[in-house]
């Protein structure tokens, strides 16, 4: 994995951001789905954003179709989401390549991410990230925990 620091540009790059305990923690009926465990994809002006979603007994990707416009400089990457009424600040810290979303100047979630230089790695990896979260809801409903 490559430091995000050390490159200059962003653009044609990906990042998978998630919380490991996310990945393997219990499911219940309750889950909000995969909330610590996000996708982002940059072009030369707009990040798009990669999410999973539990719809019925499926693990779907699902993607934003026309990107958020990002700014960035030397210390991070950031842009705002606005959503039902509410503006988060998303911003990866080029250092430690951990991404944060800040709400009224609280910290919702902070993560660690992986940076992907090929769009190909990118893929491959998103494509394994659901099917290890498939195989632990499958392993759930066999147990008999939903």
């Amino acid at each position: 994995m490559v430091p995000i620091q050390t490159l200059a540009a962003v653009a044609e790059k990906g990042l998978v951001c998630a919380d490991q305990g996310e990945l393997l923690s219990s499911w219940t009926a309750k889950d909000e789905p995969l909330s610590s465990v996000v996708a982002h994809w940059f072009d030369d002006k707009r990040v798009s954003t990669i999410i999973w979603q539990r719809t019925n007994d499926d693990i779907d990707m699902q993607a934003t179709r026309r990107g958020i416009p990002y700014e960035t400089n030397m210390l991070s990457i950031s842009w705002k989401l606005t959503t039902d009424n509410s503006e988060r600040n998303i911003s990866i810290d080029r250092e430690t390549g951990r991404r944060s979303v800040m709400q009224d100047g609280q910290a919702l979630i902070t993560v660690d991410c992986e940076m992907f230089d090929t769009e190909k790695a990118f893929q491959e990896k998103l494509e394994n990230i659901t099917e290890n979260l498939q195989s632990n809801y499958d392993l759930a409903i066999a147990n008999h925990k939903l």
